[in-house]
C-alpha cells in the first residue's frame, strides 16, 4: 500500500498506487485539477496598488502621490471600485463616495431637464395675482 495523496482543490484523498494506474496520474479523478499544487493560469492573482485620498479639490482618489498635498487616507486596493468601497468604510461622508445630488426636474413628456419656471398670473378659482408657478419645458413647450 502506497502513501495517501491529498488534492489541494477538492480535498479528496487517493492512494498513490491507484493514481499510478491512471493515464494521467498528476490529475485528480474527482475535480480534474493538478495534484502537484501548481498555480493554474485560470487563477489570476490581482496585484494590489496603493491608493491615496486627498481632501483638497472636493475629494480626489488617485494612485499618484502628490508633493503639494498630503493624503488624508492611504490604502491598498485592486481597482478603483475596491478603493471606493474601502473609502466608504473609512469615510462615509466623503464627497467622492457620497454622491447625494438632488434629483433634477424632468419633463414628463420628453424627459428633458431644460425647464423654465413661469409665474401664473391668474387662476379660475382664486382670481388674479396668485403666487403659483408653472413649469414649462423649453424643448416641447408643454406646461406641467
Amino acid at each position: 500500500m502506497g502513501r495517501t495523496i491529498l488534492c489541494p482543490h477538492c480535498k479528496s484523498t487517493f492512494d498513490e498506487n491507484v493514481l499510478a494506474k491512471r493515464v494521467d496520474p498528476n490529475k485528480c479523478p474527482v475535480c480534474g485539477e493538478g495534484l502537484l499544487g501548481e498555480n493554474n493560469s485560470s487563477e489570476i492573482v490581482k496585484e494590489k496598488t496603493k491608493w491615496y485620498y486627498y481632501k483638497e479639490g472636493g475629494g480626489t482618489l488617485t494612485t499618484t502621490l502628490s508633493s503639494s498635498f498630503t493624503p488624508l487616507y492611504t490604502f491598498e486596493a485592486v481597482d478603483l471600485k475596491d478603493a471606493e468601497c474601502q473609502l466608504k468604510e473609512v469615510l462615509p461622508s466623503s464627497p467622492l463616495v457620497n454622491d447625494s445630488t438632488p434629483d433634477k426636474v424632468k419633463c414628463p413628456y420628453c424627459f428633458s431637464s431644460e425647464i423654465q419656471i413661469i409665474p401664473r398670473k391668474f387662476s379660475l378659482l382664486a382670481g388674479f395675482a396668485t403666487n403659483k408657478f408653472e413649469r414649462v419645458c423649453v424643448r416641447c413647450k408643454r406646461k406641467f
